[in-house]
Order: structure tokens, then C-alpha cells, then sequence
């Protein structure tokens, strides 16, 4: 099947997919459903060197209040065409049974971008080094991996600046700076839309599988990020 086909039919599917989303996460047995919406801030310091903030705020239903608020402040340093290196702090705070525990982390990654003939390959590698509220209002250390691969293809018939875009991410939890053991695991299929020079919107359908004591928990999610340049 030719890229193009194959872009427009994954675009087709992702419409559907989300059209099945909003019509019944009312009645997924099971399952959770969340909204998940975020702005991140860019802020150049010159051609290679800048600042990024992140707001995420994640909903528990469609329409309903806070499940989770992130807040992330990084440095983001451009070593080539194809190769960022960036890092920051996190703060998050995530409702779990009903109450509001914090989450303080630092993290280091690499972003990398490789142009294909008519589309975009692209992942990272992100270490986490956490410290996680617990019900005793006490923080327990531990570390994770996470490993984005993703790809990207220009709709054919909208132009370059409307993309469909898929990424698969795996979450480890780290013993000794090494991955061993399962955490999570998000699909994501959607579009990227480049609105204006300073703004650029990603949207689209989100699957996560998470371990929650040896029993996987699944959660849909509808995704938008809107990425905006200062």
C-alpha cells in the first residue's frame, strides 16, 4: 500500500476512533476515560539554546474536574538537525482515591528526528528521577525509562502543514539505572496541524495500558497538545 493510502486510511480510522470515543465513554465497562489537554511555551535564547514550559491538566471523564495538573519547566539544547538534548523538573499533582498526592521529579532526554523520503520518523529517551507522595504524606524515591518511537506523513491533498502522527511509548521502572520491571505503555493516533509560524496543534486518540499491582488497567484518553513559540 503506498504511504499516501496508507496515511489517509490511518486518518480515516483515527476520525472514526475518536468519533467511538465521545459517543461512549460513558458505557466502557472497565475502563477509564480521561481528556488530556496541555500547552507547551517555547522560548528561544538564540539558534541552538532554549526554554520550554509545559501545563498539562487531565480530566476523569469527558466533561468532568481534575484527575491530574503537571507543570514542567525545562532546558532544550539543539546538538544538530536531528539530535535535541533537553532536561528539567516536574510537578505533578494526580488524584488517587479521591485524594490529591504530589509527585516531584527531575529528567533528562534526547530527542531524536530522522527525515524519510515523504515522511517523519522521531522518538526519545527520557530518564526520571522521582520522588512520589504516599497516603502517610511521606515520598518514596524510584526511577524510570521511557522510550517514544513515533512517525509522521503529510495527508495527501492537505498539504505538508497537516500530518497524520502515531507514537508508541513504553514506561519502565528502573533498578540501578536499568529498566526491570513494566509501568505503562501509550498508543497515540491523530494529526499534527501546523496552524501558524508560532502555533502547532497535535490531537488525537490515546490508549494506555498501566500496571496497577499486577493487574492492567486500561485508559482512553482524547489528547491535545497546542505548541506555541514566544
Amino acid at each position: 500500500m503506498p504511504n499516501s493510502t496508507l496515511a489517509n486510511t490511518l486518518a480515516r480510522l483515527t476520525l472514526i476512533g475518536g468519533l467511538f470515543f465521545l459517543s461512549n465513554t460513558s458505557v466502557v465497562s472497565g475502563q477509564e476515560t480521561y481528556t488530556w489537554n496541555a500547552v507547551f511555551a517555547d522560548y528561544q535564547l538564540d539558534s541552538i539554546q532554549g526554554i520550554r514550559l509545559e501545563t498539562h491538566y487531565r480530566t476523569k471523564d469527558v466533561f468532568g474536574g481534575q484527575q491530574q495538573f503537571i507543570l514542567r519547566p525545562s532546558y532544550v539544547r539543539k546538538i544538530n538537525s536531528q539530535v535535541t538534548l533537553s532536561g528539567g523538573y516536574s510537578f505533578l499533582n494526580t488524584e488517587k482515591q479521591a485524594v490529591f498526592l504530589e509527585e516531584h521529579n527531575v529528567w533528562q532526554q534526547i530527542f531524536y528526528i530522522i527525515p524519510l523520503e515523504k515522511s517523519t520518523f522521531f522518538g526519545w529517551l527520557r530518564a526520571e528521577e522521582r520522588w512520589i507522595e504516599n497516603t502517610a504524606s511521606e515520598f518514596d524515591f524510584g526511577g524510570r525509562l521511557r522510550i517514544r518511537f513515533g512517525w509522521r506523513k503529510p495527508i495527501s491533498g492537505l498539504g505538508k502543514k497537516f500530518e497524520f502522527m502515531a507514537f508508541n511509548e513504553i514506561f519502565m521502572f528502573t533498578k540501578n539505572i536499568f529498566p526491570h520491571t513494566f509501568n505503562q505503555n501509550w498508543t497515540f493516533l491523530g494529526f499534527r496541524a501546523v496552524l501558524s509560524p508560532e502555533a502547532t496543534l497535535v490531537s488525537g486518540y490515546q490508549r494506555i495500558h498501566q500496571d496497577k499491582q499486577g493487574v492492567i488497567l486500561a485508559k482512553n484518553l482524547w489528547s491535545s497538545i497546542l505548541f506555541i513559540r514566544l
